[in-house]
């Protein structure tokens, strides 16, 4: 009884501070990406940062809860709309992102430079594209 009840506290702590240290990686590479300043840059509204940040962790907090949780959302009348509306968000979500990310695409040639990398830039980026794909084939088969 006593072993159980340790090895769930065991598995609860690894559990807490593993979904902590996920959080946190995903929110520092949507920071340094740098999505909500260039939303609030493109927008004109950079005094409402504080409020985009928020949301931003509400809509993890929820997102979070309804994936752990998977509540039956019994809306008849409703659920055409919603199911539009999650789509509609998560689609301006994955575009800013992707819009995101090609940005920072940027960022090789202007390191080649500033090493004064002049040749081998294509070994540099291939070893880039290998690197992934060993690190992805690790996680699939490990």
């Amino acid at each position: 009884m006593f072993r159980e009840w340790c090895i769930q506290a065991a598995l609860l702590v690894i559990g807490i501070c593993s979904g902590g240290l996920v959080a946190a990686g995903m929110f520092a590479f949507v920071t340094m990406i740098g999505v909500v300043s260039r939303m609030t840059a493109r927008t004109k509204s950079i005094r409402h940062i504080p409020l985009y940040e928020d949301l931003v962790v509400v809509g993890a907090a929820v997102g979070n809860i309804l994936f752990l949780y998977e509540p039956s959302l019994v809306m008849p009348r409703m659920g055409a709309t919603f199911s539009l509306l999650f789509g509609f968000f998560a689609g301006i979500n994955v575009g800013c992102l992707s819009i995101a990310l090609a940005e920072l695409l940027n960022v090789v040639p202007i390191f080649s430079r500033r090493i004064k990398l002049n040749r081998g830039l294509t070994a540099f980026v291939l070893t880039f594209a290998f690197g992934k794909l060993v690190g992805s084939v690790i996680d699939l088969f490990f």
